[in-house]
């Protein structure tokens, strides 16, 4: 057994050293596995707006994500690479500020700065995801030709209408209404769109925020809801497994104050007191121990009910219990170190004449 223990202590050091290199090694490349590049091209456009975004700054408080954007010009649409040769109208779904965009023929564009809505529910940190949906438009003058309608017969009129009527009946049964699908956005009206030609969009978006996980997938729609960006973003792998190395650590230094505590009811009246010196500083250390988890929300999420809370109300409890054990004690050895009254003689009564 001795050699057994030499042999122990001997490999851990090593086994330590090996540990901590081969986590330095794992985050050295840790952007890679939580940053986002999504590319979106169509080869044979003739004439598109290429937009280049770049996510920048993010706040899950605010609910908001903001984002830099490049405009580039391609086809009989541009003069340059960043001039128009016709009067362009450039429209996103900004959660503030601008959302229209007037890109005058001859006139430089210049880089935008755009902030989108951002969706989630932050009070399930570390497990919280968010989603934001990044869409654009752009328009140019006149409206696209259209090929006539060919004629139709009064019958294949009447089997339309039949048709029109069947499909609308069959859409109010399935609950499917006109109305743009999750995750898609409407930003050009029909009236608008009435005396204006849509220019395709194509994309090209980076995104790396420490801290988060990005995820996304252009998502393509009609001629009224336009082609974007579905974002899903979560907490980096680092972040959780430091998130939860904090909580454990809260969990386990309350345990043991609660375990210390037990030692000290059992033991005598210094036992007891041998806690109050550990408590107090717990009490106002694991609040400051809690705030040390990256991008911790205000208290009461949900990571405060799976151990924070309780480990605040179990070094708590272990204090009330440690002084009153004592006072219980002090009181008592008190009460046993008091001296006994000493006895009161009788007198005896004068003896008579």
């Amino acid at each position: 057994m001795r050699k057994l223990a030499s042999a122990m202590r001997i490999l851990t050091v090593p086994l330590l050293i090996v540990f901590y290199l081969a986590v330095l090694y794992y985050n050295l490349h840790e952007s890679d596995r939580r940053s986002l590049n999504l590319k979106h091209d169509i080869p044979d456009a003739t004439e598109a707006v290429h937009v280049s975004l770049k996510i920048v700054n993010l706040d899950v408080a605010r609910g908001e994500i903001t984002a830099r954007m490049r405009i580039r010009l391609s086809g009989k649409i541009a003069k340059d690479e960043f001039t128009p040769a016709v009067n362009l109208q450039f429209l996103v779904n900004a959660f503030q500020g601008q959302q229209r965009f007037e890109l005058q023929r001859g006139e430089r564009v210049s880089p935008l700065m755009v902030t989108f809505p951002l969706v989630g529910e932050q009070s399930l940190y570390p497990f919280d995801t968010h989603e934001a949906l990044l869409a654009f438009v752009a328009t140019k003058p006149g409206q696209e030709t259209k090929p006539a309608p060919a004629p139709s017969s009064s019958a294949g009129t009447a089997a339309g209408k039949s048709t029109s009527i069947l499909g609308r009946l069959k859409k109010a049964v399935t609950g499917e209404t006109d109305e743009p699908p999750a995750g898609q956005v409407k930003l050009v009206g029909k009236s608008e769109l009435a005396s204006r030609t849509q220019v395709p969009v194509l994309f090209d978006l980076s995104a790396s925020i420490p801290g988060f996980k990005f995820d996304g997938e252009v998502v393509e729609t009609g001629q009224e809801q336009m082609t974007g960006i579905q974002l899903k973003l979560r907490r980096a792998n680092n972040v959780i497994v430091a998130s939860l190395g904090i909580q454990l650590m809260m969990v386990l230094l309350a345990l043991s104050m609660l375990a210390m505590v037990l030692f000290g009811t059992m033991k005598g009246k210094g036992s007891a007191i041998d806690p109050l010196s550990i408590a107090p500083v717990l009490i106002f250390g694991l609040p400051a121990l809690r705030d040390t988890q990256p991008g911790v929300p205000p208290l009461g999420a949900f990571s405060d009910y799976l151990s924070y809370l309780w480990a605040e109300a179990i070094v708590a409890g272990c204090t009330i219990i440690s002084i009153w054990t004592w006072i219980a004690r002090h009181r008592s050895d008190n009460a046993s170190a008091a001296p006994d009254p000493e006895p009161v003689e009788d007198k005896a009564p004068p003896q008579g004449t």
